[in-house]
């Protein structure tokens, strides 16, 4: 039946590159008459690409002349467009070509080591790695201690033992899967954190998304006055920052570059870590769209996705944040690195939790394959028609916050003074929901490696953000940052506690938009659900506990 349903869906849904038309004069010998503004480009395409490369040559060797240390970046991209220009004209075959040797060659020694032997093997290395790197490297004065990093490595071995004992599944646990994604969760962490190159890469993007703020704020004073857009609260601050991000989305979206940085991302999950195509295309998009959003780019592959894979879809969209949000955090003074390290930690560890939790007993129709097809419905016209539909996207999503906010918090205010009320006949005094629910959350804080004086508080925080949303909780967390209550270490892990959509609102937008796209699997989506969001919670706090050894 998976057979028949791959090669019908490989029929109807053609693969992004493999249907786009060979355009070669000498393929189609009248191409230039069908399409002579091709014709001419191919004619004179070396020396069109020769112009390009000497130019930005040119600028960044005067980049690096005038700005030395300041072009890491810069230098990057110059690298990247040179390369690419390059095998416009060259075979790829004189780069992939000694890879393959290279890469051919460890896997012909790993295949040498007995089956049973791989997996105690891989683990005992990934152990190893992890100990002797978070022991090895030098502590921050006042920041932390190799005790806090060793009581965050013992919370990521007590995370682990939880996530087995209570798996739907044990004897089916890809371990492969599990072991490349947490190295790979600790490796990001380490890159990122520890290394100049990491740190310059990330901080670029970081001030990168600090700097699109800006521009929603002229928009932001067009239609109101200039006292209006100066005062800090979430609707003049946060949702202007949405809407205005979700247009620059839907631009790169309708210019191609979305899926082609999730092609890539998902390629890569799939040759290490032997997920599917789908969910890989769902978790690699998770960061940069949405929860919803990001199941559109796998559409006509929803209705036929197992069910363990729709529990790592939903579990990747619980464990990350995305684009649009991510910035209006950033407005609310949450650190910009912080947030997208998280993010980008999260994409592997979501995917070897969920799979650990609820290992897979089907056969994926896209095994091994990544596709990401158009999915239907309206196609823009052109970027400004792109630009449209994305701050349309924006508004419903801005007013989508905005209702929430509203209404949990209300519902939470309510709920509390019942509780204050009930606790007065038992002697508790202000006797809330987050204090109920931060004790349990408080051993889980201990093991994530935050400092004593501060559990109590990131614990009541962990419980706003699953009970009410992640935004109450990120208004909280700023607001005891500038109070200057929280250590550096406290305020930094809890950043990556707090920073996924794993909360029980969430569990409705999940539901509500995959059971629309997929009608047929809305009671799998109903049962799966808590589970995925219990997933995207443990993601989070795994992540802090890399940071913790890292830190």
């Amino acid at each position: 039946m998976a057979a028949d349903n791959t090669t019908e869906l490989s029929k109807s849904v053609p693969h992004p590159i493999s249907s786009l038309p060979v355009t070669t004069g000498d393929k189609y010998p009248d191409n230039e008459k069908i399409h002579p503004e091709r014709g001419f480009y191919h004619r004179y395409r070396l020396w069109f690409h020769l112009l390009m490369f000497v130019a930005i040559t040119s600028l960044i060797i005067a980049a690096w002349v005038l700005h030395g240390n300041e072009t890491l970046v810069l230098s990057l991209l110059w690298a990247f467009i040179s390369l690419k220009l390059m095998f416009y004209h060259v075979p790829t075959k004189i780069l992939s070509k000694p890879l393959g040797l290279f890469f051919g060659a460890i896997i012909k020694a790993v295949s040498a080591i007995p089956a049973k032997a791989r997996p105690i093997l891989g683990v005992l290395l990934s152990v190893a790695l992890i100990i002797s790197v978070a022991l090895a490297l030098p502590t921050i004065e006042g920041h932390s201690s190799r005790l806090d990093r060793l009581r965050s490595l013992l919370g990521l071995v007590v995370f682990l033992v939880i996530l087995y004992a209570t798996s739907n599944n044990r004897k089916l646990i890809p371990w492969r899967t599990v072991v490349v994604g947490i190295l790979l969760q600790f490796l990001l962490g380490l890159f990122i954190l520890k290394t100049s190159v990491g740190y310059d890469i990330f901080s670029w993007l970081s001030n990168m998304c600090s700097t699109l703020l800006q521009f929603s704020g002229a928009g932001l004073a067009f239609v109101t006055t200039n006292e209006i857009a100066s005062i800090p609260i979430i609707v003049f601050t946060v949702l202007p920052a949405v809407i205005f991000f979700a247009a620059i989305v839907r631009i790169v979206y309708y210019l191609g570059g979305m899926q082609w940085i999730v092609r890539k991302f998902a390629w890569l999950m799939v040759r290490l870590m032997g997920t599917s195509g789908a969910e890989s295309v769902v978790a690699a998009a998770s960061p940069f769209v949405g929860m919803g959003e990001s199941s559109l780019l796998i559409l006509p592959f929803l209705e036929t996705l197992t069910r363990s894979e729709l529990h790592s879809a939903m579990t990747s969209g619980f464990a990350t944040i995305s684009g649009s949000v991510l910035v209006a955090y950033i407005s609310m003074k949450v650190d910009a690195q912080t947030l997208i390290t998280s993010c980008v930690m999260s994409v592997p560890c979501g995917l070897a939790i969920s799979k650990m939790r609820f290992p897979e007993t089907g056969e994926p129709v896209t095994k091994g394959a990544v596709r990401i097809p158009d999915g239907g419905g309206e196609k823009e016209a052109n970027f400004l028609h792109a630009a449209s539909n994305g701050a349309a996207q924006g508004i419903q999503l801005a007013l989508l916050i905005l209702a929430t906010v509203l209404s949990f918090i209300s519902l939470l205010t309510l709920v509390n003074a019942f509780l204050t009320w009930l606790g007065n006949f038992l002697n508790i005094d202000h006797l809330t929901l987050e204090l109920v629910v931060g004790y349990l959350f408080y051993p889980f804080m201990w093991l994530v490696g935050i400092p004593t004086v501060n559990m109590l508080a990131i614990a009541r925080l962990m419980a706003t953000k699953m009970f009410v949303n992640e935004f109450a909780a990120f208004a909280q967390l700023s607001q005891l940052a500038a109070s200057g209550v929280l250590t550096e270490r406290a305020n930094s892990l809890a950043i990556y506690c707090l920073c996924g959509f794993a909360n029980f609102g969430s569990i409705g937008i999940q539901i509500g938009a995959l059971g629309a796209m997929a009608p047929s699997r809305k009671k799998d989506l109903a049962e799966l659900a808590f589970s995925a969001m219990l997933c995207g919670t443990m993601s989070t706090l795994m992540s802090a506990t890399v940071a913790g050894m890292l830190l």
